[in-house]
């Protein structure tokens, strides 16, 4: 059963998810960090895939999911320091695993560079490391409030993303929750965005030193994610150009089992 709490946090009280397994624990907690602009509910299909001999925790960010609300122009070190410091609260003085999604992956890189002795393995997943001119063709739109009006008209395109184009494997449940989720930071929706497109990738990457899985799939990011993987130290890239959409959902299984393998490899 997936329990829910609260961590202090330098920005806030941080809401976080939490699963810990039947079986003894043996193996450093492992946490993960969510995509925008949604919040660690992402992770609730594949966290019991996750949770072998160890506790799994999804925190949701600043400003999203169920934590404080959080400033107007965030930067991905800010969620990183708030993420560690649920580390801190939760798992004490031992080293610990990150699992990254999307935004989440750059979250993961900024809390292993910047307290790189309390991180012990990175997994990251579809990593949004676009070249400069893409990301700036793409900082101004994401420097955009979400305009909330008195009319439907201003949910049409997050209803349409989240509900009309869902996958049918997710369920209208669980599309419906990651909609109403997606909404939750309200005209901020859009700033967990803007952090990643303002955010170093190239001069970041090529600096981590940690043991790395990049794990690669077809569900849009595939030429960012391979250009990750050339620019991070002795990665270990992982290709599953079969998994094309829902990789937290419709692919769970095949995923976690890529991942804990990465984890639990001792060379």
């Amino acid at each position: 059963m997936i329990r829910k709490g609260y961590s202090d946090g330098p920005f806030g009280q941080i809401h976080w998810r939490m699963l810990v397994p039947e079986e003894p624990l043996s193996k450093p907690d492992l946490y993960c960090l969510h995509p925008a602009p949604f919040s660690g509910l992402a992770f609730t299909t594949i966290m019991p895939y996750l949770a072998k001999h160890r506790r799994v925790f999804a925190p949701d960010y600043p400003g999203y999911g169920g934590s404080d609300p959080f400033k107007k122009e965030p930067a991905i070190s800010e969620y990183a320091e708030a993420m560690m410091a649920v580390i801190y609260d939760q798992s004490g003085s031992g080293s610990v695993d990150l699992m990254g999604f999307h935004t989440g992956n750059l979250v993961a890189a900024e809390m292993a560079l910047s307290q790189p002795e309390k991180i012990r393995r990175l997994a990251l997943i579809d990593v949004p490391a676009f070249d400069a001119e893409t990301s700036a063709k793409h900082l101004a739109a994401s420097a955009k409030t979400f305009e909330v009006t008195p009319e439907m008209g201003c949910l049409e395109q997050p209803w349409e993303r989240g509900m009309t184009k869902r996958i049918e494997s997710q369920g209208l449940e669980r599309s419906f929750d990651m909609f109403a989720e997606q909404l939750r930071p309200g005209p901020l929706m859009n700033k967990a965005f803007h952090a990643a497109f303002s955010y170093d990738v190239d001069r970041k990457l090529t600096t981590l030193e940690h043991p790395s899985l990049v794990l690669a799939t077809q569900s849009g990011l595939l030429g960012a994610t391979r250009r990750a993987a050339k620019m991070i130290p002795n990665a270990t890239v992982i290709e599953r150009l079969t998994i094309t959409r829902a990789v937290l959902d419709e692919a769970h299984e095949e995923v976690a089992g890529v991942v804990l393998s990465f984890l639990d490899n001792q060379d």
